[in-house]
């Protein structure tokens, strides 16, 4: 770090009495830097795809805890939404009055992770 940052920390007590400037764990050298990683996606399938009716939602990897299933129009406004229980395997989705467009399902999982994707209704 540059001399100025290092004058300015150490003096910030002057300031803040409860702080305190420790410049050799700041500026160690050996210290790792790691990002941690994001979560993956929920993976699912919508099928069929295009629909015309009825539309299965398939899990493809296990599910814990309460998922949410929200149906958006392309303006974003929900236009459906169900929950599914832990350890379901797939939810069924009444799709047949809703007009023909691009819909996008977003599921989101009790952890809060998170997947979205384009179902075309005819």
């Amino acid at each position: 770090m540059g001399d100025a940052v290092f004058r300015a920390r150490s003096l910030y007590h002057l300031v803040d009495p409860t702080y305190r400037f420790n410049n050799s764990a700041l500026c160690q050298q050996n210290a790792a830097m790691q990002v941690p990683k994001a979560a993956p996606p929920l993976d699912f399938t919508l099928f069929p795809n295009p629909t015309s009716g009825l539309t299965v939602l398939q899990f493809n990897t296990p599910i814990t805890g309460r998922i949410s299933v929200t149906l958006y129009s392309l303006q974003g406004q929900p236009i459906l939404q169900q929950m599914a229980e832990e350890g379901a395997q797939h939810v069924l989705l009444e799709t047949a009055a809703l007009p023909g467009g691009t819909y996008f399902c977003r599921v989101t999982g009790a952890d809060g992770i998170t997947g979205v994707k384009k179902l075309v209704k005819l």
